[in-house]
């Protein structure tokens, strides 16, 4: 059994109407209200034992509080007047109480006609009317048979009088509370409430309070969970307790008012999850803490946080919008924005995080997934560094990874090459040419079990989290946001797992878009800023850590850090003259005419204003720079099938990478595998991949390019082979930039490209010589590494026995790899040296691979004359 005691506050009215079907009881004594514990009509069979001393306690608890009332009645009689507060309840046991007066909503009693003895009680009554009461609490329950809210009062008082316009403006508010029965066992509690705001300097005040948070200038009602006035408690309550000069009588009266009714919320609310979080708000604040439930709270609209959504690295976003209460097991969502790059502009970019629920007990704000700034420490600074100057260090440095991202965003055409050196975001299945309808195919086909959670972001119902892997890139990358998104799908995640937020950031009258104070909020000014405008250290601030863009050796679009790029290096000729296994006049050749179309594409012009280069007779066609690498012939039959090859290893990719070394551009590699051999498919894929390489003025190596190039036929199984052809031909005429095809397989050559082919280098079986410089480049690069036990030793070989074994330069690379990782693992203890054993052993068995190789095709060309 509880103490009774009572369920309004001082100064307010409880007005309950109809009837409680509730084991809860509400006994009325005098005017005021006081829960008791259920009756003995609502205990079960099982309680019966107890019976007798319930009853007893409650007539005990009865007595009790009609001798109190009685006291306060009188002190009221010998003050003169009353405290101005009037409640009115009927229960269940009404009559039992007073059979001879009801309580109304006006706070009179109705006497019985002709009753002297109750003058006394009359003459308080006539006082109470004069003085009406500032607020009123109703209690209305709902009734499932008329589908609608009841209050719980004595309805035949309010017919009789009911409270009149002239009264109703002395009134400051109306507080209602809502309750549902549950069930006939378990006590009803009040789901939520709402309050009625009458006293119009009130309404005014809590406008001004409240309105850069959501609710209007002028607030005539409000209803659970308060959220603006919530946001703004802090400041209300300054309010509240504000004593200004020249203010009006009924200014101040308004802040009194304001007082109660932030007493009445945060200590009798109505709503559960609201109580709660008062009662532990103390708490909260001491400790910097929080629960699940009340993590609304912390995030108002306006309030910058902290995130690492990408590759833990610190990310600042400013909230936009998020939940209020959430359920148990319920997820806590917000959306959020930073100042991100689409390509062509800046802008504000939304994104939606949540935060899974974890149950009911208290966590520490700062081990959130995302949380205000102001709560931001970092112990690596030391243990006398204050949370403001770790919150300075922080914004010194995210301003400044700012300015990089927007350097690396804006960079020109044929500058979006960076070397890169860490850790990215790779899209799984992701290939260059993975368009955004393929995306969308597979993903339709995706089962939504295979949405994942980030602890920021979760997937939608219907759409799933594309998984994403991580690796390590030490290489070329391009930057390149617009490409990233045109080629890959719109629900692509581009800030580690999420994507971008598809709703409203927010809705604003333009009233109050043009107000400094939601300017200043939502930000809404960021969007659509141009590169060449200037930038406030904010927008600085709330750039993210990660770029949008391509690997180009891993052939995959990427998220990349930010912090990860570096400058490319300069233009270098070293390997294509020192490395490269190649004659010097085909050297000689390839060197001035990609030096030649380089000066070209920079528009030289003589003094007759006209182009020094030749033009073609159409305008933009023949401008590229096409060049041919092809192996000479060699007759080799092998198992199913018989063609005419080029030899494999010689140094034409090389010869593609060293060129694109020696030009200073990115090198973009594509395989029939990347533009396909479907006929609806291949043109686009192939336009697609020209345009790439033109916007980043990259060379372009098209390898292994045979099913390209071969002669077009008549018979109806050349279709798809002609229509390809014919595809590439088209593109070929207004390409600008450098092309190299290679191939390895010359039985046949359409005689159409090869008109379009302006240089061919033929590269023959490397001879002993260029063997041998193979060998020495790489035991040179082990030797600056202190790999190698008998450099000079390992010298004498390759010169003595390399024109003995026939390698070309895979084969050789290949060797030398794996007697180093032999050497490696078979003498951990002696530094893992490479040692002449490990070499000669390694090119035996690739020798006696080859020598296999050329016995088995012996035999096939046996069984087939």
């Amino acid at each position: 059994m509880q103490s009774c005691k009572p369920t309004t506050p001082t100064n307010c009215t409880t007005v309950p109407e109809g009837s409680i079907q509730s084991p809860m009881d509400s006994r009325v004594v005098r005017g005021q209200v006081f829960e008791m514990q259920p009756t003995m009509e609502s205990l079960s069979a099982g309680e019966a034992e107890s019976k007798n001393k319930i009853a007893e306690l409650e007539q005990r608890y009865i007595r009790l509080l009609e001798s109190r009332i009685l006291q306060l009645e009188q002190r009221a009689v010998s003050s003169g007047k009353t405290n101005g507060i009037s409640e009115s309840v009927k229960s269940s046991e009404e009559d039992t109480i007073d059979n001879d007066s009801t309580v109304g909503v006006d706070g009179d009693r109705e006497q019985p006609a002709n009753d002297d003895a109750n003058d006394k009680e009359s003459k308080l009554d006539e006082t109470e009317t004069d003085d009406e009461p500032r607020y009123t609490v109703i209690v209305s329950r709902w009734d499932p048979e008329t589908g609608d809210f009841k209050n719980v009062e004595a309805t035949k008082k309010e017919e009789k009088k009911a409270i009149g316009p002239e009264n109703r403006s002395r009134r400051a508010f109306t507080f209602r509370k809502l309750t549902f029965a549950r069930n006939r066992r378990s006590e009803s509690e009040p789901h939520s409430s709402e309050a009625k705001i009458e006293f119009e300097p009130l309404q005014r005040l809590l406008g001004k309070i409240t309105s850069k948070w959501g609710w209007g200038e002028v607030v005539t009602t409000c209803s659970t969970p308060y959220k603006p006035l919530i946001y703004a408690w802090q400041e209300a309550m300054r309010e509240s307790q504000r004593h200004i000069e020249g203010e009006t009588e009924d200014e101040q009266q308004a802040r009194t008012d304001l007082r109660e009714l932030l007493n009445i919320i945060s200590t009798s609310s109505g709503h559960l999850p609201l109580d709660r979080y008062f009662k532990d708000r103390a708490t909260f604040l001491e400790e910097q803490t929080i629960t699940h439930a009340a993590l609304w709270t912390l995030f108002p609209p306006g309030t910058v946080i902290i995130a690492r959504p990408f590759l833990d690295e610190p990310q600042v976003f400013t909230v936009s919008s998020c939940d209020g209460f959430v359920g148990e097991r319920e997820t806590f969502e917000l959306v959020c924005f930073c100042f991100d790059w689409t390509g062509t502009e800046f802008t504000r970019v939304p994104f939606e995080m949540a935060i899974p629920y974890w149950g009911p007990d208290r966590r520490s704000i700062v081990e959130l997934p995302f949380y205000p700034l102001q709560y931001y420490t970092d112990p690596s600074l030391g243990e006398n560094i204050t949370s403001a100057q770790a919150i300075d260090h922080l914004r010194s440095t995210l301003i400044s990874r700012g300015h990089n991202f927007v350097k690396y965003c804006t960079s020109e055409k044929g500058k979006q090459m960076f070397k890169y050196v860490g850790d990215a975001h790779f899209h799984t299945g992701r290939s260059l040419l993975h368009t955004a309808e393929t995306a969308d195919s597979e993903d339709s086909r995706r089962s939504d079990d295979s949405s994942t959670s980030t602890g920021i972001g979760r997937a939608k119902p219907g759409r799933e989290v594309r998984m994403l892997s991580r690796k390590k890139i030490d290489g070329t990358t391009m930057v390149d946001f617009d490409s990233f998104f045109e080629y890959l799908s719109p629900s692509t995640p581009i800030l580690g797992n999420l994507r971008r937020y598809e709703g409203e950031l927010e809705s604003l009258s333009p009233e109050r878009r043009a107000n400094q104070i939601f300017k200043d909020m939502y930000k809404f000014h960021w969007d659509k800023h141009p590169p060449h405008r200037e930038m406030t250290e904010d927008q600085f601030l709330h750039c993210p850590p990660r770029v949008l863009g391509y690997a180009l050796k891993q052939k995959k679009w990427a998220q990349l850090l930010v912090k990860g790029l570096q400058a490319p290096d300069a233009a270098d000729a070293t390997v294509f003259e020192e490395k490269l296994q190649l004659d010097e006049e085909a050297k000689n050749l390839v060197k001035w005419s990609v030096q030649a179309h380089e000066e070209g594409k920079k528009s030289i012009i003589g003094r007759s204003g006209e182009s020094r280069g030749l033009q073609d007779f159409a305008p933009d066609k023949g401008k590229g720079l096409v060049i041919m690498l092809y192996g000479r012939p060699i007759l080799l039959s092998f198992w199913d099938y018989a063609d005419s090859l080029g030899f494999p290893g010689v140094g034409k990719t090389l010869t593609a990478e060293s060129v694109a070394l020696m030009a200073g551009k990115p090198l973009l590699s594509v395989g029939v595998s990347d533009i396909g051999i479907e006929g609806d498919k291949v043109e686009a894929n192939l336009q697609k991949v020209f345009d790439l390489a033109g916007r980043w003025e990259a060379v372009l190596l098209f390898d292994e390019a045979d099913v390209f190039l071969e002669a077009r036929g008549d018979g109806e199984n050349d279709l798809r082979r002609n229509a390809m052809v014919s595809v590439l031909l088209r593109v070929l005429e207004y390409y600008d930039g450098i092309l190299i095809l290679t191939t390895n397989r010359m039985k046949s050559f359409d005689i159409a490209v090869q008109s379009r082919i302006h240089i061919a280098i033929k590269y023959d079986e490397l001879d002993s010589e260029q063997q041998f410089a193979i060998f020495q480049s790489f035991l040179e690069q082990l030797k600056r590494k202190k790999l190698v036990e008998d450099y000079n030793q390992l010298i004498t070989w390759a010169k003595k026995d390399s024109k003995k074994l026939s390698f070309n330069g895979r084969q050789i690379r290949n060797v030398v790899s794996t007697a180093m990782n032999i050497a490696l693992v078979e003498n951990k203890e002696g530094g893992g040296k490479l040692k002449l054993d490990h070499l000669i052993r390694v090119a035996t068995q690739t020798k006696e691979f080859k020598a296999e190789l050329k016995s088995q095709d012996e035999i096939y060309k046996a069984k087939t004359k």
